[in-house]
């Protein structure tokens, strides 16, 4: 990206050292090296040092030190000051995504990628991301056509290369275990787009939606492919068909309580697939399940009490959150209060508050199963956000290949997003930070570029430091 500075220049500053020449350093600009002499006075506003820079000039490889013309300082007006912080912080977590884009989608690679960056740091419609991208550093020197048409015919041609699509996804997923079903309704109102099917939902009735299907990593819930489904489809016949596209045997199906049937566990089985299925709360199989109470583990400083045994086949799995008991025990008491339940009724609802049971054809421990269920719930919650801009942008979506391509965008602003969430967690600070908190902090760093073409970084210190306890190393500015 032109930001890190070169051997000769490393060199040429430890010989101005060597000389007695203190405080200089070094910042890169486009590949050009620019000399300041850094100092520090005392901030009465933060009763601390702040940092003080005066450009010097420039530094080339033959000429060695240029220094600046007299008229520097008039020369040297601000342009523009934008920020570079958060798409640094989003394009390292994307790795060699945009290198697959490019490869698989070199026509829209660009387009596609700009339209992901900005959609992890706010979910913009599409008639507001040409405004929202001028405010961002082009830090990979990208020339997107972002207009609400444009980004349009883009999510169009896109939709029409599933093919593409599947060759990034083979590209990112090496080691996909966990399927992730994700039933957030995304609806759509457009008449050619024919995957959404009306069907009763509990919010919205006889609401045309259309289903996800989202594979992720288990270590990590980083997802590595999405699939649309019509809205009215449940059967788990098509979920199966869609891993065997992937080729893979070892996919485990994490659903939701809408999934659990007799048959549906019958046709996974068939298929050789393992899974992990919550049932409804006036579920039988309560009946022959009991939490135990000094059986219990922590999950994010809430204790989860639990209780494992193998029936009938399967293995079962009951959860009881004594955190959510206590919320859910608060609301039913004021239901009855207000004489919106019986007695009998509040009576019901108390004995299995706060608890979760689930069925699955694995072994493993109660906290491993509660944990995997989590990160698939975590991956719908995240996905629920960007559903607001996928319903926003429906007068985009005129057919089936416009949706296509309008949640593999989304697909690829949630990979980053993850491998963000993965790298918090990674340096032991998930309690601390979430993915949002993060590029909040990032969004602090700005690049303010002169009339000469010289661009100054101003970056926080606390930043600085965030940024080394993730370990990505994004400002490798060279201090004295």
């Amino acid at each position: 990206m032109g930001f890190t500075v070169e051997p000769w220049a490393k060199e040429w500053l430890k010989e101005q050292r060597k000389e007695g020449t203190k405080c200089l350093e070094i910042k890169v600009s486009n590949g050009n090296h620019y000399v300041y002499r850094s100092t520090s006075k005392y901030d009465p506003d933060t009763k601390g040092p702040k940092k003080v820079s005066e450009y010097l000039g420039s530094l080339d490889p033959e000429k060695g030190f240029v220094p600046k013309e007299k008229d520097a300082r008039r020369r040297e007006r601000t342009v523009s000051i934008r920020e570079t912080g958060t798409v640094r912080l989003l394009d390292a977590c994307a790795g060699e995504l945009i290198h697959s884009l490019k490869r698989r989608f070199p026509e829209n690679y660009d387009q596609l990628y700009a339209l992901a960056l900005m959609r992890c740091m706010n979910p913009t419609p599409l008639k507001r991301a040409s405004s929202y991208w001028e405010k961002f550093d082009n830090i990979r020197h990208l020339r997107p056509a972002m207009s609400p048409k444009s980004l349009s015919q883009m999510l169009e041609d896109v939709g029409l290369e599933r093919y593409a699509q599947d060759l990034v996804f083979n590209d990112i997923g090496t080691d996909c275990r966990e399927v992730a079903i994700d039933l957030s309704e995304f609806f759509s109102a457009s008449d050619g787009v024919s995957f959404a099917e009306k069907v009763y939902n509990a919010d919205r009735d006889d609401s045309p939606q259309i289903n996800i299907m989202m594979i992720c990593t288990q270590d990590s819930g980083i997802p590595v492919m999405i699939r649309m489904m019509p809205g009215s489809v449940r059967d788990v016949k098509t979920i199966c068909s869609t891993v065997k596209e992937m080729g893979r045997r070892d996919i485990i199906m994490v659903g939701d309580r809408g999934f659990y049937s007799e048959e549906n566990l019958k046709v996974l089985e068939e298929n050789g697939m393992k899974f992990i299925i919550p049932v409804k709360r006036n579920s039988s199989l309560y009946n022959v399940t009991n939490v135990n109470e000094y059986d219990f583990f922590e999950y994010r400083e809430r204790l989860i009490r639990f209780g494992k045994i193998y029936h009938d086949g399967y293995w079962l799995y009951r959860f009881r959150d004594e955190s959510m008991r206590a919320g859910e025990e608060r609301t039913v008491f004021m239901k009855y209060k207000e004489g919106k339940l019986t007695k009998e009724n509040a009576e019901e609802k108390k004995e299995r508050m706060g608890q979760m049971l689930m069925v699955s054809n694995i072994d493993m421990t109660a906290e491993e199963a509660y944990l995997m269920y989590k990160r698939r719930d975590s991956v719908e919650k995240r996905f629920s956000t960007f559903r607001t801009t996928l319903e926003a942008d429906a007068c985009w979506l005129r057919d089936n290949v416009s949706v296509f391509g309008h949640v593999f965008v989304t697909f690829l602003s949630m990979y980053m997003i993850a491998h963000l969430e993965d790298r918090i967690r990674n340096a032991g600070l998930l309690s601390k930070y979430s993915p949002e908190d993060v590029m909040i902090e990032y969004s602090k760093a700005y690049a303010v570029e002169r009339e000469t073409g010289v661009v100054d970084y101003e970056i926080p210190k606390k930043l600085e430091e965030l940024d080394k306890k993730l370990r990505l190393n994004i400002f490798p500015i060279l201090r004295s």
